[in-house]
């Protein structure tokens, strides 16, 4: 089951069930004006596997109103998350899910914590390497872990947006 819900995310760019090892990926980064009007970050990742490339797209925007991160995962926009940060004392960045919803036809529908992917990530930058690091994990109470990635990868100058 799960892996069917996987397979249909890969048509919205945000999930999907091939899994490996020393899996290449690229991480995008840009701000962005949102359908609203609010800047944002997108986030596009892309995973090369042997013979095909995945993604997992997103976009964070800073909820004025409330005080608070929230993340738009796929393109089109099809699940929301608000997100907690927490910077460390060891210099990583820690982040956590909260609530989310299922967006469909401009709706926010509600995902019950049973049904919603609980994401940890961590990221910090490794000096001896120069490079950054990052751990993703997104699970789910009943059925286990949904989704996982970790690696390096160093800054590199891209286009301008």
């Amino acid at each position: 089951m799960v892996r069917m819900l996987l397979k249909c995310g890969v048509f919205f760019r945000c999930f999907f069930s091939e899994r490996g090892k020393d899996i290449p990926f690229t991480i995008k980064n840009r701000t962005c004006l949102t359908e609203q009007e609010h800047t944002g970050v997108e986030w596009n990742r892309t995973f090369v596997f042997k013979d095909k490339k995945r993604f997992f797209d997103a976009v964070m925007v800073y909820d004025e109103s409330e005080k608070r991160i929230l993340d738009f995962f796929g393109q089109p926009h099809i699940l929301l998350s608000v997100l907690t940060f927490e910077a460390l004392s060891d210099g990583s960045l820690h982040i956590t899910s909260g609530k989310q919803w299922l967006l469909i036809c401009g709706k926010r529908i509600p995902l019950p914590k049973w049904l919603s992917g609980n994401s940890t990530v961590c990221e910090t930058f490794d000096e001896s390497n120069n490079c950054f690091t990052i751990q993703v994990h997104v699970e789910n109470a009943i059925l286990g872990t949904l989704f996982y990635y970790k690696g390096t990868f160093q800054e590199t100058e891209g286009e301008v947006c």
